[in-house]
């Protein structure tokens, strides 16, 4: 058993492609991306409904996954703040979910 699976007990480890659903509100990391060498982010509460789509299947290391909502413009005016997404060199966002956080709080689609 490979260590991500490990981490999930009960189910299969997430693959690049997997749709999930927050079933509860919890904690989790939304990335900024801007067209400059920087990333910035900040601790955000996803709310019930919201959908997303894992990003890039993770490495048996991996505590955490990446992930883009869907649909992707209803929850960024959600999830960031207006300074953010009306930044000139504002070029996007992301999620970053705990491996523990994905088994408790959502839902495989």
């Amino acid at each position: 058993m490979s260590t991500s699976e490990s981490k999930i007990p009960g189910g299969a480890p997430p693959q690049k492609g997997d749709r999930y659903v927050v079933l509860s509100e919890f904690e989790a990391g939304v990335l900024t991306h801007w067209l400059a060498p920087y990333t910035g982010g900040s601790s955000r509460s996803l709310p019930v409904g919201l959908e997303f789509v894992i990003l890039m299947e993770p490495p048996s290391q991996a505590t955490a996954v990446g992930a883009k909502p869907d649909p992707y413009e209803r929850w960024e005016t959600v999830l960031l703040e207006e300074g953010d997404r009306g930044a000139e060199k504002y070029g996007g966002y992301s999620l970053s979910i705990s491996l523990s956080d994905l088994k408790a709080h959502c839902a495989r689609r």
